[in-house]
């Protein structure tokens, strides 16, 4: 991401790209930290967040420019594993506060990226970002995709009755 770009600007630039091809190549080039790990709390199946689904109850002010907001993800991303690690031995309701606390401080477009990759709806409001694209982009950070069997649909066999 450029210097002063937040996540959720540039998540949408990848986003309004024509062609995978072009947002391969700007994911691949991309040097920041946040980028993939943000990506990766949201498609990877191990990892379960310790926070109630939904939004919470923060203060979100929308009218505050870009580059006035206390923190940026880019800045936040280290402590981002108190919510989804059980050993950090935390009381929920802290949790849940800091977590809070954390999304009062950015930007509301990067606060309203960080939830939907809580919830799993990231790909809903980047929906050109898709798995594929993100395991080509970033291939060890996700485990391998596990392809479910395909059932084979059971004949039944009409009993045919024989006139004797």
């Amino acid at each position: 991401m450029n210097r002063g770009l937040l996540l959720s600007e540039f998540l949408q630039i990848v986003n309004d790209q024509k062609t995978d091809e072009e947002r391969f190549n700007l994911f691949k080039h991309e040097k920041s930290p946040i980028v993939p790990r943000v990506l990766r709390m949201h498609f990877h199946p191990n990892i379960t967040w310790l926070l109630p689904e939904g939004e919470p109850p923060y203060k979100k002010v929308k009218d505050e420019p870009v580059g006035y907001q206390k923190t940026t993800l880019e800045k936040e991303y280290r402590r981002l594993y108190i919510f989804f690690d059980p050993s950090q031995n935390l009381p929920q309701m802290k949790r849940e506060s800091l977590f809070i606390d954390m999304l009062e401080g950015l930007h509301y477009t990067e606060a309203e990226v960080l939830c939907a990759a809580k919830d799993r709806k990231l790909d809903k409001m980047y929906p050109n970002i898709k798995e594929d694209l993100v395991r080509l982009a970033f291939p060890d950070m996700l485990p391998p995709k596990v392809e479910e069997p395909v059932k084979k649909k059971r004949s039944r066999k009409k009993k045919v009755k024989e006139n004797v």
